[in-house]
């Protein structure tokens, strides 16, 4: 069981000796990690004001809320909740040297009789038997989560307390029942889903909560009772002061942004917070599930590891000043590469894989992470060897097609992952280069350079419309989904920005995708999108109609610069996005308000706020701007594709990749998989000849068939033989 999807705010204390997160959603705390950033320990803790004769007014669901943050990037929230029954204003933060979080309150009733209750509840974990609760015999009383491995004691100014299940004998539950009034108290409950609440003690004033996270039952008690006798002014000085002492980002992004830079603080702030204290490096793609409400198997979360998101986080860190964020990211990927090179679809921060599909755009984005960090001359160590060589190896062998493609639901021939493999084989070439592995590096560049010159032939039909998905790469598609996924080969410098194919696709583009939200345009991901809320705005359940990304104004916004038009107006839109909470979402709602579902036109959808690639996306735009330069683009590839001479390279067949078609006037590079020759005939076997496959020391062999003797409608046959035998059939191609 999850909160909801849309946060209103995330934070955590920095360094590593507090090792909890926490989210607030609707004006109350929502999702608690500890001790790692994929394990949730509270569910959630909210607060009740009730008079008797009246139903319960739950402060989360039917109050109105504010939240602020403490100060520019640092993430202790106030959130003020008002109803026409009372005021309560709420403060969040924690302890930087215990596994504390306190609340500081403010109760305001606007009637003597209005009485302020509490109730938590813990997660329940898919697979287990849930927890248990109990309501400790202390003065006052304490109540005391047990959750597996995991204990969980928050103190306060209680009265009285009780134990029950969520949703079935909790306190709302009894206070609805009893008419106003707490009627029932229980002293423990569980195993199962259980909720613990409490009567605060003071009619009106200030109070504090402490919750400790510990291990054991006396480690998570004595942790909650130290950070109240501390108190909330001496912790909330220390967690500032924590905070303070982080590296600020340059200030040239505050110049070039619309609010003088509080977003994009908090956007550092963000990213920051993403990562696990246990595990360097490990940065997840968000502190939720999306429409987490609904999400019951634990299968769809986003509290896990992505090689595309930790990627653009880590590279956004690197601009915004912080190389040891981004340089343990590094260190994290090449701890979890696969020994065939590749790596898993997303996983746990123990490394477990949760899904095991293969996206080749995160196999190439990895090596254009090491490439950005040699470049800055962050890296400590050589990763050609160890790191960027068995990932090129991957690429070569795997593709071009790709299992999934960066929104992960389809695959086939992609514009952006092609981009970034395109980008990646030309980093890899410059890396082989320097290591002295000329016909490595040779053959990097040759397919490269093949993928390069087949991206519009592959990924867009007769008339220039780049789409989003092929299948065919021996023939042009004659139809697809419309979607901005092009612009990659812009990013990395493979196309220019004023290209004809790239400005009449993105006509198409603006047409069909495009949507004008309050705070400006924003874009969906392709036509037929299906995740997202439904058109009654209920959530996503494996179909929906898919809504706008403020990561795709952020690529909008860098392809407008990159133009040399103004960029300011979409700075303002994201910043916008984001809110009072400084939260950028995943997606944004672009239907009628519908306020029983919290669902606002131009406001965060249900999905998961905050999105780290979103906050770092915005980073990076900010960087561009404020560079006057564009650091995603790769030199050697841009010189090679858009400033030098057109390339006619040889198309390269593969087992993977089995073309049965090539261009007149082209050769063919054949590449096995292991040591061998090939055999090949113009003349329908009347006659054949014989080349020898070349080691490229990248675990294939390449032998090049001369077929650009050929003329148009032509078509000649091969084989191979390799030590073992014959390859056992003929492979027939077509001269177009």
């Amino acid at each position: 069981m999850w909160g909801p999807g849309r946060k209103m705010a995330f934070g955590a204390a920095p360094g590593s000796k507090s090792k909890l997160w926490y989210t607030i959603a609707d004006g109350a705390l929502s999702d608690v990690f500890f001790p790692f950033l994929d394990r949730v320990a509270l569910h959630e803790l909210r607060f009740f004001a009730s008079a008797g004769g009246a139903p319960p007014v739950d402060d989360s669901a039917d109050g109105e809320h504010r939240i602020s943050w403490l100060s520019p990037g640092v993430p202790a929230f106030t959130v003020d909740s008002t109803h026409h029954e009372y005021r309560l204003t709420k403060e969040f933060f924690s302890d930087p040297e215990e596994n504390a979080l306190l609340i500081a309150a403010t109760f305001t009733p606007e009637l003597p009789d209005v009485r302020l209750y509490m109730q938590a509840s813990a997660h329940w974990q898919p697979g287990t038997e849930g927890n248990f609760g109990q309501v400790l015999d202390t003065h006052p009383p304490a109540l005391l989560f047990h959750q597996q491995d995991v204990w969980i004691c928050i103190v306060g100014p209680f009265s009285r307390a009780t134990a029950g299940y969520y949703r079935s004998s909790d306190l709302q539950i009894d206070l609805s029942d009893g008419d106003g009034y707490l009627t029932n108290s229980y002293d423990r409950a569980g195993p199962g889903n259980v909720a613990l609440g409490a009567e605060i003690g003071i009619r009106a004033g200030s109070f504090q909560l402490a919750i400790g996270f510990a291990h054991t039952r006396a480690d998570a008690e004595e942790v909650a009772r130290q950070a109240l006798e501390k108190g909330a002014n001496n912790i909330r000085q220390a967690f500032e002061r924590a905070w303070r002492s982080q590296p600020d980002m340059p200030q040239a992004l505050a110049k070039v942004s619309g609010d003088e830079g509080v977003l994009a603080r908090a956007s550092l702030t963000v990213l920051r917070c993403l990562e696990d204290k246990s595990h360097a490096g490990a940065f997840i793609a968000a502190p939720c599930a999306p429409w987490g409400e609904t999400n019951h198997d634990g299968n769809h979360v986003y509290h896990l590891v992505w090689p595309r998101d930790l990627c653009r986080i880590a590279t956004a860190l690197l601009d915004a000043g912080d190389s040891a964020a981004a340089l343990r990211a590094f260190r994290h990927l090449q701890s979890r590469q696969r020994p065939d090179g590749g790596w898993y679809q997303n996983w746990f921060l123990n490394g477990t894989p949760h899904w095991t599909s293969t996206e080749l755009d995160q196999v190439a984005l990895p090596i254009l992470l090491a490439w950005r960090l040699g470049v800055a001359n962050c890296l400590d160590h050589d990763p050609y060897p160890v790191m960027v060589r068995p990932a090129a190896q991957f690429i070569i062998r795997e593709g071009p097609l790709t299992q999934l493609d960066r929104w992960e639901d389809l695959g086939g021939l992609s514009p952006s992952t092609l981009a970034a493999c395109i980008a990646a084989l030309i980093v890899s070439a410059e890396f082989a280069h320097e290591a002295g592995e000329h016909v490595a590096a040779m053959h990097l560049r040759a397919v490269a350079d093949y993928w390069n010159d087949r991206v519009e032939t592959w990924c867009s039909t007769a008339a220039g419309q780049y789409v989003r998905l092929a299948g065919d790469p021996d023939h042009r598609p004659t139809e697809g989904a419309i979607a901005p996924e092009f612009l990659e080969l812009v990013r990395y410098g493979l196309r220019r920005p004023k290209d004809e194919r790239i400005l009449r696709s993105l006509q198409s583009v603006d047409t069909s995708l495009k949507v004008s939200l309050p705070a400006g345009p924003s874009w969906r991901r392709y036509v037929g999108d299906r995740y997202g809320e439904h058109e009654d705005g209920s959530p996503w359940d494996g179909s929906g109609r898919g809504r706008p990304w403020p990561v795709l104004t952020g690529e909008r916004a860098r392809h407008f610069f990159s133009m040399g038009l103004p960029a300011a107006e979409l700075i303002r839109t994201i910043e916008g996005f984001a809110g009072q909470g400084l939260m950028i979402p995943e997606q944004v709602w672009d239907g009628p308000d519908i306020p029983s579902r919290g669902l606002q036109f131009g406001r965060p959808n249900g999905s998961a706020t905050p999105l780290g690639w979103a906050h770092a996306e915005y980073l990076e735009l900010l960087v561009t701007i404020a560079l006057a330069g564009f650091p995603d683009i790769v030199m050697p590839a841009r010189r090679r594709y858009t400033e030098g001479p057109a390339h006619e390279p040889a198309f390269v067949w593969s087992h993977r990749h089995q073309i049965t078609r090539l261009t007149a006037g082209r050769r063919l590079r054949v590449q096995l998989p292991r040591p061998g020759a090939v055999h090949y005939s113009f003349d329908d076997w009347a006659t054949f000849a014989e080349v020898e496959a070349i080691d490229t020391t990248l675990g294939v062999w390449v032998a090049e068939i001369p077929s650009n003797r050929l003329s148009s409608g032509s078509s000649f046959s091969w084989t191979a033989h390799y030590m073992t035998g014959w390859e056992g059939k003929n492979f027939d191609l077509v001269v177009d």
